[in-house]
């Protein structure tokens, strides 16, 4: 399924609809066999293509027009075979917990858009969904990085409402403006590969803090397998600089008795946390750093790199400078 969904995601990228591939390259998507009651003797087998996910992407895939759930029917089908074509998708709830970051903003905006176009073209009544409405406006406005145009003036429906009773006269106006509306956030967040997270303390260590806030900014913007690869680089160079910050050859012995030359990140930290963070978890944390380096260079040297891998490269990365910061303010030597 992973790699029915990575190909499919592809497929739409190529066709410019980062939109689409945000959202489906959160889900598990799959051609499968489905059986329907015929008669009281035999069962029909009929085929779909069942799009799982989270929400609130299940919900914005949902929301999408027929034209739009068509073409990642096609997407799909153009990484799995199937028996016949196929015009939509069926999207089922997985019972996991609901997306958060890029993904969770594009699809609120979706949503919202959906919304919007129903209320004001025969759908849903107002005092049903505008609860609904007004609280993800302000979700939007809290999560929507800056950068990011959104322009949104209704702040309810009813807002909504007065405008289009006064300005949109017919249903195919009121679906442009919404879209138009819409278009440039969607497009702005569809194509970053993850939201600025809360920063974390910086470490005080200026190569290490400069060298990571590069790594999260270039992950913004990558969108090449040599861009990922990059990252990794990168995250390679933020621990190097984390091992050359802490390490001091006079105070700190290499377990294996090998003195660590300057770019041996793995060595210095090992030799620095078995000195100053002894006992029971210091096999534990340890294992940590290493994992996160192995990550790095498993990224930077990987010729298939993904977005998804890049951002658990600096994650894992951020999050060993954290655990090192710690353990360096709580420790006499620094």
């Amino acid at each position: 399924m992973a790699n029915t969904t990575d190909n499919a995601c592809k497929f739409l990228e190529s066709l410019q609809r980062f939109d689409l591939s945000m959202l489906l390259r959160h889900c598990l998507a799959s051609v499968e066999q489905l059986e329907t009651a015929l008669d009281w003797f035999s069962d029909l087998e009929d085929e779909a293509i069942i799009v799982r996910a989270p929400n609130p992407i299940a919900e914005a895939l949902r929301s999408l027009s027929q034209q739009d759930r068509k073409r990642i029917a096609e997407a799909i089908l153009s990484a799995q075979q199937a028996s016949r074509q196929h015009e939509d998708i069926r999207v089922e709830t997985l019972d996991a917990p609901n997306a958060t970051g890029a993904a969770a903003l594009l699809s609120e905006l979706l949503i919202h858009r959906a919304m919007m176009i129903d209320v004001a073209t025969g759908g849903a009544r107002i005092q049903d969904v505008d609860d609904y409405y007004r609280a993800r406006e302000v979700r939007i406005r809290q999560a929507i990085p800056e950068g990011v145009t959104y322009d949104n003036p209704h702040v309810d429906l009813w807002a909504w409402y007065r405008h289009w009773s006064a300005e949109l006269p017919q249903y195919k106006d009121r679906r442009f403006y919404v879209r138009q509306l819409f278009g440039a956030a969607i497009e702005a967040i569809a194509k970053r590969s993850s939201l600025p997270s809360e920063p974390r303390e910086a470490t005080g260590w200026e190569r290490v803090d400069r060298a990571l806030s590069k790594a999260r900014t270039q992950l913004e913007t990558a969108s090449a397998e040599e861009d990922w690869q990059a990252i990794g680089l990168l995250c390679r160079e933020v621990i190097i600089s984390l091992a050359q910050a802490v390490y001091d050859p006079t105070i700190h012995e290499s377990l294996d008795g090998v003195r660590p030359s300057e770019t041996d990140a793995n060595r210095m930290l090992e030799a620095y946390i078995a000195h100053v963070f002894p006992g029971a978890s210091n096999k534990e944390v340890r294992a940590h750093h290493r994992a996160s380096l192995a990550l790095a260079l498993n990224l930077q040297h990987r010729r298939t790199a993904t977005r998804q891998l890049a951002a658990l490269c600096v994650e894992a990365t951020a999050s060993t400078t954290a655990v090192v910061s710690i353990i360096a303010r709580a420790s006499p030597d620094q």
